[in-house]
C-alpha cells in the first residue's frame, strides 16, 4: 500500500458490497441525509453483485468512486482495495447494511482525534428494534472474542459508556490512513470474519488501543450478507492458533464494573447479576477488590476502564468503610484528570474532601484539574490548601510554582522550585521551571546552581548543558558559558540551537569581558 503525504478529503468512506442492492440504498440514502461538517468522498467495492446493485450504484452522483470486482473478492480484499484508492487523511468503513446518523463521522473524528493513541474507533450499534448489537469486543474467559453486552437496550450503562475494548467491528470503524497502511491493513486469510479483530490485534501489537464510542448510534441490519457466518469456525481456529500468546480474558472487567457476570453454556453466555446486594459485609470485600482493580488498572494507563469501574461503586452505593469512601472518589478524581474530564474530576475531588478533609491529595487534584483549564489562580488555591494540610508536599510546592509562574510571578515561583530542588536535585521539570523563571526574574546565578547540581547527577543531559550555557552567559561567565556549548555539541553535534549560540558567544564574547 502507498501512503500518500496529502489528503483531499478528511474521511474516505468504503463500502464493500455484495447483492442486497435493497440495504445498500437504503445505507446510502442515510449518508446523503446525514449532516457532518468533515469532508468526504465515498468509495463503494462491488464484489460481483448480481441484483440491481450495479443500476443503483450508477445512478448515484456526488464525490463517489465505484470499484467492481469480477468475482467476489471477500471483505478484506475489497477493503483493502479501496484503502489503496482513497484519499482521506481516515478511512471508515462501513457495512452496506448499515443506517447512519446526523454527525456520526464528526463524532468518530472527534474520538480518534482527541487521543492519538487510539487505532480503531467502533460504533454503538443498535437493531432495527433499537436493541444493542455492538457496544465492544471483548474477550472471554476461553479467549474466544464476543460483542459484549449484544441484545441490551440502548440505554444500558454498560452501552453508553465510552471506552477501549479488545477490539471493535469493522461494520463501523474509522482508522487513519496511515495506520491502517502501517498494519498491513485487512488480512485476506479471513473469509468474511475476524478480520477486523485480526486488525484490532496487529493495532494493539504496534501501541495503539481499540476504542468504543458510544455517542456514535448506527443502526445496523446484521447478518444480511449471503454466507456472513460459513466460515466462522476456520476463521476462529486462525485467529486462536495466530494470536493465543496474546489473548487476555477482559470481560470480567467490563462486566463487573455494572454489577454483571456472564454464565456460558455450549457457547451462549446468559448475563446475571452479581450476587452482592444486600449483604454488607459482602459489599465491602466486593469494593474492596474492585478498588484494587482500577487502581491495577490505573497503573497500567488504562483509565477508561477504571472509571468505570469506580463509576459502578458509586452508583450502586456499595457499603464501604471510610477509607474506602476516600479512595473511591480519589482515584476516581485521578482517572478523570488523566482523562481530561475536568469536571467529572472536580467533582470526584470535592467528594473526597468531604471524605476526609485532612488530607492534602484531593487538594493536589483541584489545583492539578485547574491547571488543565489554566486557571491559575484556582490552581494556586488549591496547592496552597494541600500545603497547609502536608508542608513537605513536593507536588503543591512545584504546582503552587507553576501557577505563579504562568501569571508572571517569577521571583514568587522561584521559591517554591528551589524547595522542591532541594528535596530532589534530580527532578529535571523542577530545575527546569526554576531555570526559566530564575532567568525570567534576572537571577541567573539561582539557575546555575541547581542546573550545576543537576549536571553533576546526569552529566550526559545534552539539553541541561544548553541551559547551563545561557544562563552563565546571563551572568557574565562567558568563558564558561562557551565551554558549556561546546559540551552540548560533544554530547549531541546536531544540535542546532547550540550550533548557533556557540558562533554568536564566540562573536561577541570580548564584549562581555
Amino acid at each position: 500500500m502507498q501512503q500518500s503525504n496529502s489528503f483531499l478529503k478528511d474521511v474516505s468512506i468504503i463500502i464493500p458490497v455484495h447483492n442486497r442492492g435493497d440495504l445498500t440504498e437504503k445505507c446510502l440514502l442515510s449518508l446523503a441525509s446525514s449532516i457532518n461538517t468533515a469532508t468526504y468522498e465515498l468509495i463503494v467495492i462491488d464484489n460481483a453483485s448480481t441484483d440491481k446493485t450495479s443500476e443503483i450504484l450508477d445512478s448515484v452522483s456526488g464525490d463517489i468512486t465505484v470499484i467492481r470486482n469480477k468475482t467476489n473478492e471477500g471483505f478484506a480484499l475489497a477493503c483493502n482495495k479501496g484503502a489503496r484508492v482513497a484519499q482521506g487523511e481516515y478511512l471508515l468503513f462501513l457495512n452496506n447494511d448499515t443506517e447512519v446518523s446526523d454527525n456520526f463521522i464528526d463524532t468518530l473524528l472527534q474520538a480518534a482525534k482527541s487521543d492519538s493513541s487510539r487505532g480503531a474507533i467502533g460504533a454503538k450499534l443498535l437493531y432495527p428494534d433499537g436493541r444493542t448489537q455492538h457496544a465492544g469486543i471483548a474477550f472471554n474467559e476461553d479467549g474466544t472474542p464476543y460483542h459484549i453486552f449484544q441484545g441490551f437496550p440502548a440505554d444500558h450503562a454498560a452501552v453508553t459508556s465510552s471506552r477501549s475494548m479488545a477490539a471493535v467491528t469493522a461494520a463501523c470503524l474509522l482508522i487513519r490512513s496511515n495506520i491502517f497502511q502501517q498494519v498491513g491493513g485487512f488480512d485476506a486469510a479471513y473469509r468474511n470474519g475476524f478480520e477486523d479483530i485480526d486488525l484490532c490485534m496487529k493495532l494493539r501489537l504496534k501501541g495503539f488501543s481499540s476504542y468504543y464510542c458510544a455517542e456514535c448510534v448506527v443502526t445496523h441490519h446484521e447478518e444480511s450478507s449471503e454466507g456472513r457466518k460459513r466460515h466462522d469456525a476456520e476463521n476462529l481456529l486462525m485467529f486462536a492458533t495466530r494470536w493465543s500468546e496474546h489473548i487476555q480474558p477482559d470481560d470480567a472487567t467490563y462486566l463487573t464494573a455494572h454489577g454483571l457476570k456472564i454464565v456460558w453454556s455450549k457457547g451462549i453466555g446468559k448475563y446475571e447479576a452479581l450476587e452482592t446486594a444486600g449483604n454488607s459485609v459482602d459489599n465491602i470485600a466486593d469494593s474492596r477488590t474492585m478498588i484494587d482493580r482500577a487502581q491495577k488498572l490505573c497503573l497500567e494507563g488504562r483509565h477508561e476502564e477504571a472509571a468505570a469501574i469506580l463509576n459502578s461503586i458509586v452508583e450502586r452505593r456499595f457499603t464501604m468503610g471510610r477509607d474506602d469512601e476516600f479512595e473511591t472518589w480519589q482515584l476516581l478524581g485521578n482517572c478523570m484528570t488523566r482523562l481530561n474530564r475536568a469536571a467529572e474530576a472536580e467533582n470526584a475531588y470535592l467528594q473526597a474532601v468531604e471524605k476526609d478533609i485532612s488530607s492534602e491529595r484531593p487538594f493536589l487534584g483541584l489545583g492539578s484539574v485547574a491547571m488543565l483549564q489554566k486557571n491559575w489562580t484556582a490552581a494556586q488555591y488549591g496547592f496552597l490548601a494541600a500545603l497547609a494540610r502536608n508542608p513537605e508536599a513536593t507536588r503543591a510546592e512545584f504546582g503552587l510554582g507553576v501557577s505563579l509562574a504562568a501569571r508572571d510571578k517569577h521571583e514568587q515561583a522561584v521559591k517554591h522550585f528551589q524547595k522542591v530542588v532541594t528535596s530532589n536535585p534530580a527532578n529535571a521539570d523542577a530545575v527546569f521551571y526554576l531555570y526559566r523563571s530564575a532567568m525570567e526574574s534576572n537571577k541567573p546565578e539561582v539557575a546555575i546552581s541547581a542546573l550545576s547540581e543537576y549536571l553533576e547527577l546526569n552529566p550526559n543531559d545534552a539539553d541541561f548543558w544548553f541551559h547551563l550555557a545561557g544562563a552563565l552567559w546571563k551572568s557574565g561567565s562567558a568563558d564558561d558559558a562557551i565551554a558549556a556549548c561546546r559540551r552540548v555539541l560533544e554530547l549531541n553535534p546536531q544540535h542546532s540551537d547550540a550550533v548557533k549560540s556557540l558562533t554568536f558567544m564566540e562573536q561577541h564574547a570580548d564584549a562581555t569581558a
